[in-house]
């Protein structure tokens, strides 16, 4: 389908990915901003992240966002669309994953895509702490839509007492379905390979000057792709044997869908240049599942004007009403 019409100017992917993420002055100027308080979630793992709460008295619901890889709460996207909905009277929680946000500090393990069961619980303990009368909604962006998809997955099979409180409607934007395949088109990309690199040894960085006693990286130049930093990395820090068990635990096969028993839109567009569109064209037929693809779109982008509105929100109104 497309429906999704962006302005000529705005209609090119890496144009329409690259301003979703753009920081502007008035990504750190909206009101909401002055009024967001802090809250740390302590899972039982022994596991601390950070989120942020805007709560609006008497909301329509609670939203809680989720970031892609190397974004945080504070990344373009999140807040334009924490702001969209903040306006329109709806309770917002922005949830940092581990090692993202400047949180390098709460926690001496290294982030990686594994790290499922600590982003579950903590969603899980951020729906108990909203309006138990009011409907919870969860949208993920890049991994954090991957990330929905699974906590959508564990929900659907958990007792009571150990899902997402009163979830009513999810949306995945730009999911990653396979991770090992997105890193390889990421690699493929010189600007997105560049920026993704940078970012990641930024990030380690940070965690061994944190704890030295535990890391030391060396020279993270010579690390030529976001492949090759990984394979270092999975090999060096990490349980699993290779990139191959590594990337398996987070990729969401054919059969990984039809388990899903709440409701959810997927939306992606097929000149997304991070994520293989082909992949959704595999994910099997399920009444609580919506797969949207659209011709154009970017990566986690679908900016519709100069005001940088972006074409999921329609979406998510529509389901939210």
């Amino acid at each position: 389908m497309s429906s999704f019409k962006p302005l000529p100017f705005f209609s090119g992917p890496m144009v329409q990915s690259l301003f979703a993420s753009w920081k502007s002055k008035q990504d750190k100027s909206y009101p909401f901003l002055k009024k967001s308080r802090w809250h740390l979630v302590k899972t039982d793992g022994n596991v601390s992240l950070l989120s942020s709460l805007n709560e609006v008295e008497d909301s329509k619901g609670t939203l809680i966002l989720l970031h892609g890889w190397e974004g945080s709460i504070h990344s373009s996207y999140i807040v334009r669309t924490a702001n969209h909905f903040f306006q329109k009277g709806f309770s917002i929680f922005r949830l940092n994953l581990r090692d993202h946000g400047d949180t390098h500090h709460l926690n001496e393990g290294i982030f990686n895509g594994s790290l499922f069961e600590e982003t579950y619980e903590a969603v899980r303990i951020l729906s108990l702490k909203a309006n138990k009368t009011k409907p919870v909604y969860l949208i993920g962006f890049s991994l954090g839509g991957n990330f929905v998809l699974r906590i959508l997955h564990r929900h659907s099979s958990e007792k009571k007492s150990k899902q997402i409180q009163n979830l009513k409607y999810s949306f995945s934007i730009s999911p990653a379905i396979d991770p090992y395949e997105a890193t390889l088109k990421m690699d493929e990309h010189p600007i997105l390979k560049k920026y993704f690199l940078r970012a990641w040894a930024r990030s380690l960085k940070k965690k061994a000057t944190l704890f030295p006693f535990l890391y030391e990286f060396g020279n993270m130049n010579r690390h030529k792709s976001v492949m090759d930093l990984t394979e270092k990395m999975i090999s060096d820090h990490s349980e699993f044997a290779n990139v191959a068990e590594y990337f398996s635990t987070y990729t969401l096969k054919p059969d990984f869908f039809s388990k899903i028993k709440t409701p959810v839109t997927v939306l992606t567009s097929a000149d997304d240049p991070v994520i293989p569109v082909s992949h959704f064209y595999e994910i099997p037929r399920n009444p609580y599942l919506e797969v949207v693809v659209e011709s154009r779109g970017g990566h986690c982008g679908f900016i519709e004007d100069g005001k940088r509105s972006a074409y999921y929100w329609k979406i998510m109104e529509r389901k939210m009403n």
